[in-house]
């Protein structure tokens, strides 16, 4: 998946429904900075997820897994993380959320 699937969405972190609940969610390209990433995860951060070998790893419900570019961290209300597709995303959730200026919110 390249940053061009992720051109549709907000450039930080950004919150939406599915159908029965709200989920915040950080679109991760390379222009993602580990000062983004801390503040997705904040107290998470070092526990959940985690840089080694200047890769981001996040602990999800499969274990930890490594987090490629052009992927979406899905944090969901009972502080569960998965790494999803935008297709994944498009199938289960609503439009981002977002500001006059098309800014991601949470």
């Amino acid at each position: 998946m390249s940053n061009q699937d992720l051109a549709n969405f907000p450039t930080g972190e950004f919150a939406a429904f599915s159908t029965t609940k709200m989920a915040n969610f950080l679109p991760y390209n390379r222009n993602t900075t580990l000062a983004m990433v801390k503040a997705f995860f904040g107290g998470d951060y070092g526990k959940k997820a985690d840089v080694i070998n200047d890769r981001l790893v996040v602990l999800g419900s499969e274990g930890w897994a490594p987090v490629d570019y052009g992927k979406i961290i899905a944090r969901f209300v009972n502080k569960k993380y998965k790494i999803i597709d935008v297709d994944y995303y498009q199938r289960n959730f609503n439009a981002p959320i977002i500001d006059e200026q098309g800014q991601g919110i949470h």
